[in-house]
């Protein structure tokens, strides 16, 4: 019996002695499963948080593509229409005749008034009729502007554009003027642009009256001569309203005087 308790007991020792490696074998792979289950976790969070970011990032180059601004939208002084379009000139409209076209301020009115012969057109301001444009067609035996001679000679043909004054006195005491004259026009500035092919003149004058109306007008003449015709655009606005921001108006209106 005592040979069999020893052997028992020798039997258990072994056995408790096989089992405890197993054991710690097993704490072992389940501390290496437990490991790479967290280390699974971080890398999907990682992945999610990489996602969210790149998608963050294509969102934000998408709204900056979107809301690209041009410089000149955003110009000091003007709306800034980030979001919008290119904003259209609402400062002038065409206007096209019979054979010529011009741009006419938008707040200028159309007027029945007619000054001169052969006038076709005329517009005014809103606020103040001496500021005015008019188109004037005429017959002519010339073949072109430059048969008129020069700017200044072609001017004396058509100073009856210049207008009068009703002040019709001695003028003898009035500074800057001539016995016995009642005004006067200086050319400021003249040129013979050649535009699609025809000629133009375009003048540029500066009138004072003795009766001291405006303090001055400037008047701004566009002219060529096509078909056997004469065209004359006159512009013009008196000088007081002329530095108050009428200048733009009047140099627009006659520099885009354009016959067919």
């Amino acid at each position: 019996m005592a040979s069999t308790s020893c052997f028992l007991h020798q039997s258990t020792a072994r056995l408790a002695a096989s089992a405890r490696p197993a054991l710690a074998v097993g704490r072992t792979q389940l501390l290496v499963c437990k490991a790479q289950k967290n280390d699974e976790a971080a890398s999907d969070a990682a992945a999610v948080v990489t996602t969210r970011r790149a998608a963050l990032s294509l969102l934000a180059g998408a709204a900056a593509v979107a809301v690209k601004v041009s410089p000149a939208a955003a110009a000091y002084g003007e709306a800034a229409n980030v979001f919008g379009k290119a904003k259209k000139n609402t400062d002038f409209k065409t206007y096209t005749g019979e054979g010529f076209k011009l741009l006419v301020p938008a707040k200028w009115n159309p007027s029945k008034e007619r000054e001169f012969p052969g006038q076709v057109l005329r517009y005014e301001d809103n606020f103040d009729a001496t500021s005015n444009l008019s188109v004037v067609i005429n017959p002519t035996t010339k073949k072109t502007i430059t048969d008129y001679g020069s700017p200044e000679q072609f001017l004396s043909e058509v100073g009856f554009l210049l207008g009068q004054q009703s002040y019709g006195g001695n003028t003898d005491s009035e500074g800057g003027f001539e016995s016995g004259a009642v005004a006067t026009a200086n050319v400021l500035e003249s040129s013979a642009p050649v535009v699609d092919g025809k000629q133009y003149y375009s003048i540029t004058v500066l009138t004072r009256t003795a009766d001291g109306d405006e303090g001055g007008k400037h008047q701004l003449i566009t002219a060529t001569v096509a078909d056997g015709k004469l065209y004359v655009c006159k512009a013009q606005a008196g000088d007081k309203r002329w530095f108050k921001g009428a200048k733009k108006f009047v140099e627009n209106a006659a520099g885009s005087f354009s016959v067919a």
